[in-house]
């Protein structure tokens, strides 16, 4: 991970916990990580520095007032862009769902909120979460061989945690969206 943060998703809660990092760092080393690599990439769908660092300062602060939401506080983490959250834009992959959003988090996201994450941003997925990438979105690059395939639907939060782009990342597995993209970017991928 960039000089800012821990190895691990574990990691980078305890010391967040522990005070040894700040949310604010944490967010800041990734979206560095994010700007300085994903360009190549292509892993995020839609990332919103000015709100993904709202939420830090905020999780920051409640932490300072010794109120932790829970066991990812202060953590970043992606989510694929079939989950939807009241912040970011849900575009499933597809071009005609591209001016959607939603009116409330779904539930993953609202459980993820509550545990204290920061959602960093929407992570790329092929059309509607099926076999192949809209022709006008790029399907994200594997970061240890940039021709070698990155598995399906939740390719993007593959790539974006091998990448070490954020510390952890969620996705959806119907046959094997998760496993594949896991198996592609050295990964373990929990279904």
């Amino acid at each position: 991970m960039p000089d800012a943060t821990a190895s691990t998703l574990c990691a980078a809660a305890e010391e967040v916990r522990r005070g040894a990092l700040s949310p604010v760092a944490l967010i800041e080393a990734c979206l560095r990580a994010v700007e300085a690599r994903d360009g190549d990439l292509g892993s995020f769908a839609t990332i919103r520095p000015e709100l993904a660092l709202a939420q830090a300062k905020s999780l920051a602060e409640e932490l300072a007032r010794g109120q932790p939401r829970g066991p990812l506080h202060g953590v970043p983490v992606a989510l694929k862009d079939i989950i939807a959250t009241r912040d970011y834009p849900t575009h499933v992959g597809s071009v005609a769902l591209a001016p959607w959003h939603a009116d409330r988090d779904s539930g993953v996201a609202a459980r993820l909120r509550a545990a204290g994450a920061v959602v960093l941003g929407k992570t790329v997925t092929t059309e509607a979460a099926f076999m192949e990438h809209h022709p006008s979105i790029a399907p994200p690059r594997n970061p240890w061989h940039r021709d070698a395939w990155t598995g399906v639907s939740s390719s993007g939060s593959g790539v974006a945690v091998a990448a070490e782009l954020c510390f952890g990342a969620f996705g959806t597995d119907t046959g094997g969206s998760i496993r594949f993209p896991a198996y592609c970017c050295g990964l373990v991928g929990l279904k």
